[in-house]
């Protein structure tokens, strides 16, 4: 075994030599101002070449914070820097960070965009998996830790750090803090954070601390290598919304209002045209789960384009204090009493309902008894930020029009969205919800789990800007 394992490294150590004897080394001059084709940095497709927000700032920084938009070509900059110092000797012992132990294999690593694909042949590192280590040729190397695991980077004396997508860490401040003080080895220890931003407080203190320094690009910024149909998607999906806003222009949004649904507006969003149409699929959406309150919504989905939906709601049921029993009656009612009859096509109840709690399965038994398994099923299991930015999208911005239309009868849920609002500590807005605000976190929990039981990726057919990481709720 110890032979063939040798074998099999002399082979690649070969073919490794043979490429370096036929590569051309314009290929790998990231750092290049011009290419052979002569076209300015970050505009040829064949020799890539980092635009002035990709390189490294001057001066004696600690951090370099590079914030940017999806696409933009985050984990490119990130992974050339860290080739760049271990070549030139300076990078010795590096420590990778990414939101879980996978994003680091699959993005940092191993990805298209990652340490293995863009090193050159003549320095290519080799990835360890069950050392959790990443080996070059010339001795350097790095450890994989994730942000749930900031423990991990305990003992270790590193020189530089590569912090991937730190806003989306499940444990942010602690590994983040626990990481910076391993960064103490070598003359030149710095570290660069990769990310697209979002209202995290320790995010929010490393962009103000003198020795970070920051570059910032829109999506945009890299169209050139992106598909026009993701570019065209984005630009009709997110848009002018407060999403785009974050995930395309790379904005860290100040929360300057307690309600969290900004653009719902009774003018754009209240109209009699979400009205039932007859013949076109009803689906139900129900919050059932162990609280006092339960929330229910009717509604229908119309085709807008190709990568557009339309969702009209037509109806809407609260209460409070009453038995699974009760309440799934009384839902039933209410239906019947709509313009659609009773008229089902499918029915989506919180995946809670199925939680067996001191009385035992409380809500879901009761439900099936009333309308029947063959329709009915738990939405898909998503974060509650990713279904709140999901209707944020559907509600549009200035100069959009919106894809979620609700019909005047339905008042709770009228009044759910205009007072949704953001959780508050020690007198600042947070970028959470509110915990305690029933009943319109009911109303809003089956509307997002409604919209996700349609569009379970949290698109239609376009680019889901927002990756579910971990904290499924």
């Amino acid at each position: 075994m110890q032979t063939q394992r040798r074998l099999e490294r002399l082979e690649q150590f070969e073919a490794e030599c043979a490429d370096v004897e036929t590569v051309d080394p314009s290929l790998h001059d990231w750092y290049g101002n011009t290419c052979p084709c002569g076209l300015e940095p970050g505009e040829c497709t064949m020799h890539h070449r980092a635009r002035i927000a990709q390189r490294p700032p001057p001066g004696t920084w600690r951090t370099w914070a590079y914030i940017a938009g999806r696409g933009t070509g985050k984990t490119a900059a990130g992974a050339h820097w860290v080739q760049h110092r271990v070549e030139a000797g300076i990078a010795k012992l590096i420590l990778l960070i990414a939101p879980t132990a996978a994003d680091v294999r699959d993005t940092l690593v191993e990805g298209p965009s990652g340490l293995v694909a863009l090193a050159p042949p003549w320095c290519r590192p080799e990835f360890q998996p069950s050392k959790r280590r990443v080996a070059w040729p010339n001795g350097a190397r790095a450890i994989c830790i994730s942000g749930e695991e900031p423990d991990r980077a305990r003992g270790l004396n590193v020189d530089t750090i590569w912090a991937d997508e730190l806003a989306c860490w499940q444990r942010a401040q602690s590994t983040w803090d626990m990481s910076m003080l391993t960064l103490r080895a070598g003359p030149d220890p710095r570290a660069i954070v990769t990310t697209t931003p979002r209202r995290v407080t320790v995010l929010q203190r490393i962009l103000t601390e003198t020795t970070t320094v920051q570059t910032k690009e829109s999506t945009y910024a890299n169209r050139r290598h992106l598909a026009p149909e993701f570019v065209d998607q984005i630009v009709g999906l997110y848009e002018g919304t407060r999403l785009g806003r974050q995930e395309i222009h790379a904005e860290l949004l100040e929360i300057g209002e307690e309600a969290w649904f900004e653009h719902f507006s009774m003018d754009l969003h209240v109209k009699e045209t979400a009205e039932y149409e007859y013949g076109r699929p009803v689906y139900l959406a129900i919050d059932c789960g162990v609280s006092r309150y339960t929330g229910a919504i009717w509604f229908q989905v119309r085709e807008r384009d190709q990568h557009r939906k339309v969702f009209t709601v037509f109806g809407d049921y609260l209460s409070v204090d009453l038995t699974s029993e009760a309440n799934a009656l009384a839902i039933k009612r209410a239906g019947d009493n709509l313009p659609s009859r009773g008229v089902l096509h499918t029915v989506r109840l919180d995946p809670a309902a199925g939680a067996r709690t001191g009385i035992g399965p409380a809500a879901l038994g009761e439900y099936q008894r009333v309308f029947g398994d063959r329709i009915l099923s738990s939405w898909p299991l998503h974060r509650v930020l990713d279904g709140l930015d999901q209707l944020e999208v559907l509600l549009g911005g200035p100069g959009r029009e919106p894809d979620l239309i609700i019909h005047p009868r339905c008042k709770h849920l009228i009044d759910a969205l205009k007072t949704y609002r953001h959780e508050e500590r020690h007198g600042e807005l947070l970028d959470t919800p509110d915990p305690l605000q029933h009943p319109a976190e009911d109303l809003i929990d089956a509307l997002r789990g409604g919209v996700r039981s349609i569009m379970p990726e949290g698109r239609s057919r376009g680019p889901d800007l927002r990756q579910v990481k971990a904290g499924y709720v």
